[in-house]
């Protein structure tokens, strides 16, 4: 049993939503979904601060996105091989000069 402590953390995907100015994005709808499509396997709400956390089903190649109604959608794909991944989601904001 000592063999699969742990081993939860390996499918966790961390992260905060921010628009492209870095201003947290809270309550943007997060989800993770296969490659191929299909239907959502985690999905969560980022938190006042932008965080979130989602667990994935198993290792393997996903696509995470973040969707804020004002800016839309920002997603981008991660694969998952025994290590917790952390991700940063910039939406970008329209007519925003980044530099």
């Amino acid at each position: 049993m000592s063999e699969l402590a742990g081993l939860g953390e390996g499918l966790v995907v961390r992260g905060r939503v921010s628009d492209s100015l870095g201003v947290a994005l809270p309550r943007a709808v997060v989800t993770l979904s296969g490659v191929d499509g299909g239907k959502n396997l985690a999905k969560t709400r980022s938190g006042g601060d932008g965080t979130f956390e989602v667990q994935a089903p198993a290792e393997g190649d996903y696509v995470l996105a973040a969707f804020s109604p004002q800016l839309g959608t920002r997603s981008v794909e991660i694969r998952l091989d025994g290590r917790a991944v952390e991700v940063e989601l910039m939406i970008d904001v329209p007519g925003a000069v980044t530099e």
